[in-house]
């Protein structure tokens, strides 16, 4: 397959960065190992080799996931590192998989109007095995067959290149091979696309690895299929519905979802419109960042303009419009997904702020792939801005090589069914958020959790952390040029280069490139959006759209070395926002101010002194992180107890006046809530 800029492997990069080494190592030998423990205690990791007699209980429609994903992240661990226990828990689950398999001879309805299919089902599904063979692919919308489908094809690419073996791509091609003979435009096929997009992604990954056009084929049929309408304005969902006897457009049926605002409210699943007559991002964020993804790879493989296109014009709506300062996105509650333009209210109290850690690791991972069609500094922006802030906080600092974290001990989640703590926590444990707002109030903070009966996120935190060699580096052969996205101490060999990158950041601004090549290579550096008004270059180039680019020579060993103003800096939102408030930065990280450092100060009254300079204190140890900047303000806060009369508004001009001058202490989001405090987070602050 022809690429553009084809990213860096995992196995040809090493990462060298203190501060992402520690954070890698505790992924591998904390974080994971916790997930596994919490896989077996649920039954996830054993679901497959359940039977309809046999099975403890039902299996949530896509436990099955959990495990893949899982597998998945090991693989990218033990690429660079071995671990028994990793080790174990991958070759376990791949001979639980293969032997789940359901082979050759069976017989199984397809829907109505379909012969039943009699040779080579190849079906792998712990729900439906459970629950009744006979309904599956009756429920495309709701069951994710096809989702989990696609982690199995993304956990079988990784596991191939670990080992080099096909013991976890031969079922998953099997299984492929099933769904490209049922699901198609030609007659006797279903016309029918998931209802959580990632089969695509999936496909496109195996694609990628072996050039089966057959993957390719049902990749972009499900793609440009979704939200296709008949003669009378109906989808797929309608018709699936109907052949299980209900009525699509009926109010008070199970039909009628509670995150829909309407019956058959299909921008939920992004099936309101085909994907290239879509102008606004809409529905759930997750789904709808895993459909861009795909659409990526499909225009990449297939020279599709037209797809490209509507990719980016659906990114630009997510991040100029619907995107947290942290990086995260998904607004409200109730349909874990997108509302109006600018609507990004910051508590979760209301339903609001949902900010979904799984959504910004897929934004993350989508910014990476339209790097492959081009380089855009605001694709490597907005990467960089939603892994280091609302992926990065989703963990607790335990989890990234700190302290334990006290602030989820006392109400963490026991994982379901009674399951006791993850292997490997101290007092507060490896604990995860599910949401991540930029608000919480005193008395009423936000606790990690250790595990959830929908464990999306656990996974895919420690999976994005294993690949952040191909996150960081990518290499075009056609204008033989090495592009740098993301700046973390490393190594990488690959097509005749290599590239060892020096640098302290996030803390520090300085990054120095030294290249070796067999021959001439072009460079291309990003210039942060944080820093393209404020860097110093060793030599010079030419700036186009958020890059340094020099032109090709031979690299005997020379060096790069640039420096970014890394200092603290004021935030300021759109006006249509509605938001009159300011936000501090530094570098890559957002800052946020804590109860625990402000004590006597009430956060959800206090701003910020924009006359005032900011400063810092000296590199300290944050929960257990080291050389973490403090940021200082001046700020000022209301004087609550002239309201303790119980008075909601005011006319007495007194009540409002803002009190003396007050030091404000802020430090980065990723490290809230792992210190203890009275909960209060405020990462806006109004502005004086």
């Amino acid at each position: 397959m022809s690429t553009a800029f084809a990213p860096a492997s995992v196995s040809q990069t090493a990462i060298s960065s203190p501060f992402w080494s520690l954070i890698q190592t505790s992924m591998r030998t904390r974080t994971l190992p916790a997930i596994i423990d919490s896989l077996r205690t649920t039954g996830r990791a054993y679901a497959l080799t359940w039977t309809k007699d046999s099975a403890p209980t039902t299996p949530h429609p896509f436990w099955d996931s959990d495990v893949y994903k899982t597998l998945e992240a090991c693989c990218y661990y033990l690429m660079k590192t071995e671990d028994k226990h990793l080790r174990e828990f991958v070759d376990e689950s791949v001979k639980i998989i293969r032997h789940a398999q359901h082979e050759d001879g069976c017989v199984y309805p397809i829907g109505p109007g379909h012969a039943p299919l009699t040779r080579h089902c190849s079906y792998i599904n712990s729900y439906y095995t459970v629950s009744g063979i006979d309904q599956r692919f009756t429920n495309l919308r709701d069951r994710h067959e096809l989702y989990q489908l696609g982690h199995l094809c993304e956990a079988a690419v990784a596991h191939r290149v670990l080992t080099g073996t096909d013991d976890l791509l031969s079922p998953a091609l099997k299984y492929v091979s099933l769904v490209a003979r049922l699901f198609g435009p030609n007659e006797g096929q279903k016309r029918g696309y998931p209802g959580h997009e990632e089969v695509e992604i999936g496909l496109m990954r195996i694609y990628e690895l072996t050039g089966r056009k057959e993957c390719l084929d049902l990749a972009g049929f499900f793609i440009l299929e979704r939200g296709r309408r008949d003669g009378k304005g109906e989808i797929y969902y309608d018709h699936e519905a109907r052949a299980r006897g209900a009525d699509p457009y009926d109010a008070w049926s199970a039909e009628y979802k509670h995150f829909y605002d309407y019956p058959r409210d299909y921008g939920y699943q992004q099936a309101h419109k085909p994907l290239l007559e879509q102008e606004e991002i809409v529905g759930h964020s997750v789904r709808a960042m895993y459909n861009l993804t795909a659409a990526s790879d499909y225009a990449l493989a297939s020279g599709n303009t037209a797809v490209l296109a509507a990719v980016k014009r659906l990114y630009l709506s997510t991040v100029r419009r619907k995107m947290y300062v942290t990086g995260g996105i998904g607004s409200i509650e109730r349909s874990e997904g997108f509302t109006d333009s600018f609507w990004l209210p910051d508590q979760e109290e209301g339903g609001c702020a949902y900010s979904e850690t799984c959504a910004s690791f897929a934004l993350a991972l989508l910014s990476q792939r339209l790097l492959r069609h081009e380089l855009r500094g605001e694709y490597g922006d907005v990467l960089e801005t939603a892994l280091y802030n609302a992926v990065l906080g989703a963990v607790s600092a335990e989890a990234l090589g700190g302290a334990s974290d006290p602030a989820s001990s006392p109400s963490a989640q026991r994982a379901p069914g009674g399951a006791g703590p993850a292997h490997g926590s101290g007092e507060g444990g490896v604990a995860f958020y599910y949401q991540n707002p930029l608000t919480t109030f005193s008395g009423h903070g936000k606790a990690r959790s250790k595990w959830f009966d929908v464990a999306c996120c656990p996974p895919n935190v420690a999976k994005v952390f294993g690949l952040l060699g191909e996150l960081a580096y990518s290499y075009s052969e056609k204008e033989k040029k090495l592009a740098v996205h993301f700046f973390v101490s490393s190594e990488w060999t690959a097509r005749g280069v290599h590239v060892k990158q020096e640098t302290a950041l996030p803390w520090s601004g300085t990054v120095r490139l030294t290249i070796n090549s067999k021959s001439p290579v072009a460079l291309a550096v990003r210039i942060p959006g944080w820093a393209r008004d404020s860097y110093t270059s060793s030599v010079q180039g030419t700036v186009q759209d958020g890059y340094l680019h020099l032109p090709p020579r031979a690299w005997a060993g020379e060096s790069v070395e640039l420096d970014f103003l890394c200092v603290p800096r004021r935030v300021f939102p759109h006006p249509r926002t509605g938001k009159v408030e300011v936000a501090i930065a530094r570098g890559p990280l957002v800052y946020c101010a804590e109860g625990v450092d402000n004590p006597s100060l009430p956060l959800h009254a206090t701003g910020l002194v924009l006359s005032s300079p900011l400063s810092e204190e000296p590199p300290q140890a944050l929960a257990g992180i080291p050389n973490v900047p403090v940021i200082v303000a001046k700020g000022r806060a209301v004087d609550e107890s002239w309201w303790e009369d119980g008075a909601l508004y005011t006319d007495e001009e007194e009540r409002a006046r803002w009190g003396e001058v007050r030091e404000v202490r802020l430090v980065p989001y990723f490290l809230r809530a792992n210190r203890g405090g009275d909960g209060a987070m405020q990462v806006w602050l109004k502005r004086i």
